[in-house]
């Protein structure tokens, strides 16, 4: 399991609202004063994701939670955003090319195959939730 430290920052129905900062391993590397990436990540500042967990009965706006997600999860999804469209992208052009359609017509395939995927993904993602497991470990 990954696990994130979180505040809760709204409650409506059956959903809460936590909001966890994206964490970086700049902090814990050797390097981090002479990195262009420690620098910007410096520069530009702290950025926080908002999530929607289940929500339990006792919990509140200001709470700190333990988010936690499986790493097969994570795993799944990253494969889904990056391998499907490219996929998608890859069998459109092998389709049109295989029907001798012409270099253009497999250009236009293929970006109507990776639109194709993305579109895939975004419905899938809306469709499917991901189940994250929430802790309380900060009493109000």
């Amino acid at each position: 399991m990954i696990e994130q430290k979180a505040t809760i920052v709204e409650l409506e129905g059956k959903i809460a609202w936590v909001q966890a900062e994206r964490q970086s391993t700049c902090s814990q590397c050797a390097v981090r004063q002479g990195c262009g990436t420690g620098l910007l990540a410096k520069h530009v500042g702290k950025k926080f994701s908002r999530i929607a967990v289940p929500r339990t009965e006792n919990m509140e706006p200001g709470q700190q939670v333990n988010v936690s997600i499986p790493e097969e999860a994570l795993l799944q999804g990253a494969a889904l955003m990056y391998m499907l469209p490219l996929l998608s992208m890859f069998a459109a052009v092998v389709t049109i090319r295989t029907l001798g359609w012409g270099e253009l017509a497999e250009i236009g395939a293929g970006i109507a195959g990776l639109a194709a995927g993305f579109y895939w993904v975004r419905f899938r993602l809306k469709t499917h939730a991901v189940q994250l497991d929430t802790q309380i470990i900060e009493e109000k």
